[in-house]
Order: structure tokens, then sequence, then C-alpha cells
């Protein structure tokens, strides 16, 4: 025979169910927090605190920490790979046990190489585990970095350079073709560059990080080059000047505001990415 519930027990009882839902809700959040590798999870807090104050876009954008390119200098050195064919070393899960000689080559790249990144067509931000390090505790300038790679993301920078090679500069011999491409490169980095700093405005950085970044990266990174016509980035002064001059004039006009972007995150630990989802 059922008895009634009384009412008050039945809130009780309610309530109970919701705060053991809100427990395990809780539980599940800090077990995957607990997942998520500790420059995931810096990772996962400079995009965070990117996404306001800037339009993202409303596609996906993955971020993948990766073992780098002394990875591949190293696995080139080992006949691991011919020259110019050693991308797969650059991007190595430094989270995975690979246990043939290649967790060697991740360690030695975390403990020697210093700060880099890169982004694909696909939408992927690469930042090397090494990178974290060697910024330390100068989260801004780790901002600057990711947001210039997110700028190459919005602004479609890959399939502007594929683009540029195969349209306008179709004619052009091998050498001038080449040479061209250098300098539509360069002209990509510096305005990653200043859209980086004015991404790092809207989110409310103080002060010329991305500026201050830059020089701190290319002491760090031992590069004080000078801009070749053969460069893929600009050199060192030139970059440095290009960024004053840009904070210069950031100062009498700031850039324009843009709406925040909502979205949640991901990790999948199983491909080592951090997939940021704006709502829609």
């Amino acid at each position: 025979m059922n008895l009634p519930i009384p009412a008050a027990l039945k809130n009780v009882r309610t309530l109970t169910v919701l705060g053991l839902a809100a427990l395990i809700g809780l539980g599940s959040w800090a077990w995957q927090q607990r997942r998520q590798p500790t420059e995931v999870q810096t990772l996962q807090e400079v995009v965070q605190r990117l996404s306001r104050g800037n339009n993202l876009g409303k596609q996906p954008i993955s971020f993948m920490v990766a073992s780098g390119g002394y990875a591949a200098y190293l696995a080139q050195q080992r006949g691991l790979c011919k020259p110019n064919q050693c991308e797969l070393f650059t991007q190595l899960n430094p989270y995975k046990h690979y246990g043939n000689g290649w967790d060697e080559l991740i360690r030695q790249g975390y403990a020697l190489d210093g700060i880099e990144g890169w982004a694909t067509a696909s939408r992927t931000v690469v930042i090397p585990q090494s990178t974290f390090r060697t910024y330390g505790t100068h989260n801004g300038y780790l901002a600057c970095t990711v947001a210039h790679e997110i700028a190459h993301v919005l602004r479609h920078h890959v399939f502007l350079s594929s683009y540029q090679e195969n349209h306008n500069l179709k004619k052009l011999t091998e050498k001038p073709k080449e040479l061209a491409l250098m300098r539509v490169s360069r002209e990509h980095e510096l305005e990653a560059d200043r859209d980086s700093a004015d991404m790092l405005v809207r989110a409310g950085f103080k002060g010329r990080i991305c500026q201050q970044g830059l020089a701190f990266m290319h002491r760090s990174n031992g590069d004080g080059s000078a801009t070749e016509p053969e460069s893929t980035h600009p050199g060192y002064e030139e970059r440095v000047r290009a960024i004053r001059l840009h904070y210069d004039a950031l100062e009498k006009k700031p850039p324009k505001p843009q709406p925040s972007t909502q979205g949640s995150f991901r990790y999948d630990a199983a491909n080592n990415l951090l997939t940021f989802s704006p709502k829609p």
C-alpha cells in the first residue's frame, strides 16, 4: 500500500534530488578541470578573457598544446625525418607517452625551446608547451600571442596567401613569386600584431602589453634578426617599431568596440584539443 507523501516531504525530496544533481554537475566540472593539463587550463583562461569585448566570430576555434619546433630540429638531427619534412614532430602531443624515443624529443623541446605559435586554415591554433614555460607568469604576453594567432584565423590569412600565389602572382617566375609571398607573409604578421593589440585593449588589458611581449619574445628566443627579402616575419627592429607606432595611435583613438563572444569550452583529451564554441 502506497501512503501519500506530505507536501513538505515532497519539497524536501525535490530539493534533495536537485542538490544531488548540482553536486554531480559540480563534481563533473571539477573532474574535467583536473583532467586538463596546466597549460590547457591557462589557455582556456586566456581565451575566456579575450572573448570579453571581442568578436571571435561564429565558428568554433580549437587550440592545441604541442611539442614545438625544437623537437622537429632534434628529430631531423637523429635522422627521423628529412629536411623540410619534419612537421609531424612539431605537433606531437606532449601529454602522450609514445615509448619509441619521441618522449625525449618532447622533453628536450620543452626544456630548450622558446616562444612559438601558429594557426591553420582549419581554425586550429597551436601553442607549443615551451611557450607556457618561457612566458611563466606573464599571461598578458601569452594572451597577445594567442590573440595574434586568432587574428590569423579570423582574417583567413592562410587562404589569402594561397589566393595571392595562385591568382595575383601566378604569372611571376619562381624567385620573384617566392619573394612576393614572403612580403605578403610579413604584411600578415604585422596585421595580426595590430589586431592582437586591439583585442587586448578591448579585453581590458592595461598598458602596451603586446609591445612589451614582442620584445620579451625576441629576447627569449635569442632573435635579433633584421627584415630580409626572404623573411617570413619582420625582423626585430621593424616589428617592435610597428607595434610601438600602433600603440601611439591607439592612445589617441582606441579601437572600435565589439560585442563580447559568449561561448563554451570543451577539452578532448584524446585529440588534445581545447575547443571554444561561440553560442548562436
